[in-house]
């Protein structure tokens, strides 16, 4: 059986306006990998965890030191939060409290679906402390993450429909298409706290009557200088027309990643893929650091 090359090195909670986050710091053994850029993971949801991205991609951490943190309302991160507190710029300000905490100058930074979100709005807001970003199904504008889903719904084959809901069919089209459903993926949803999603969302992810309407991160990604990974599913909610649209906002330093039959849980239902893809951009941006300190 293999062992994991990295150890759960700290758990520490942060101060964050609004309460406290947990964050899990993840040091690999061999000493040379433990000196490479780290790396901060966070999840999506609202609400979710990190915990679920850590089952599926901790051998990131064999490779350098990643964090992975809950975000303020979530698993590890409990807290009852005001509709003040639930807005974009103070999930935005939560990174930049973990680097002061853990004093880290620089990092490059993983954020699936809504996490996606805070690191972007991170990188906008401190640019000089990222070394690259992976965005990982992003939600980039929710208005255009509603005419995705839309024009996902007509397409779907009307036989995925018969004897099932319409969200238990759009799920396992565009959500997770592992079949059966992995136990990581209940364990997931066991984690999340469906009320913060419900204010901050809504029902389903197809269906948005939440606080984050005015969400459109797309104007804004031309500010976005750092190497950046967009990465999603063939089948994802995140897809891939729009990741692509993204790569072109950003411009020359951003690369697009399709991973083929996967949806949006793409760590999920390509794992392996993933990690490589990761483990292949991380190694790019580790380069185009070194080699600017260099110069």
């Amino acid at each position: 059986m293999a062992i994991n090359r990295h150890s759960l090195e700290a758990v520490c909670q942060v101060e964050v306006p609004g309460g406290q986050i947990e964050a899990r710091l993840y040091c690999p053994h061999d000493g040379k990998a433990a000196s490479a850029l780290p790396l901060i993971v966070t999840h999506g949801g609202p609400g979710g965890s990190s915990v679920g991205l850590y089952d599926a991609l901790h051998p990131l951490a064999d490779q350098r030191t990643v964090v992975f943190y809950d975000q303020l309302g979530s698993h590890g991160s409990p807290a009852e939060l005001s509709e003040e507190q639930m807005c974009l710029d103070r999930f935005a300000v939560e990174p930049l409290a973990l680097m002061e905490t853990l004093g880290l100058k620089r990092a490059t930074l993983l954020g699936h679906s809504w996490g996606g979100s805070v690191v972007t709005a991170f990188a906008l807001n401190n640019p000089s402390r990222v070394c690259g970003l992976v965005l990982s199904s992003p939600l980039l504008s929710t208005q255009r993450w509603i005419e995705d889903c839309n024009g996902l719904l007509k397409a779907m084959p009307q036989h995925e429909l018969s004897g099932t809901s319409l969200e238990d069919a759009f799920n396992r089209r565009h959500f997770c298409r592992t079949n059966p459903p992995p136990a990581t993926l209940a364990r997931e949803q066991a984690r999340s706290n469906q009320a913060l999603y419900e204010q901050m969302w809504g029902p389903s992810e197809f269906s948005h009557q939440g606080l984050l309407g005015d969400l459109d991160l797309l104007p804004s990604l031309h500010r976005i200088h750092a190497p950046t990974l967009l990465l999603c599913g063939e089948h994802d909610t995140a897809t891939p027309t729009t990741m692509e649209e993204a790569q072109r906002l950003i411009g020359k330093n951003a690369s697009v990643a399709v991973l083929p039959d996967a949806g949006h849980k793409s760590y999920i239902d390509q794992t392996e893929s993933y990690i490589n893809v990761v483990q292949a951009f991380l190694r790019e941006v580790d380069a185009v650091t070194q080699q600017s300190q260099t110069n």
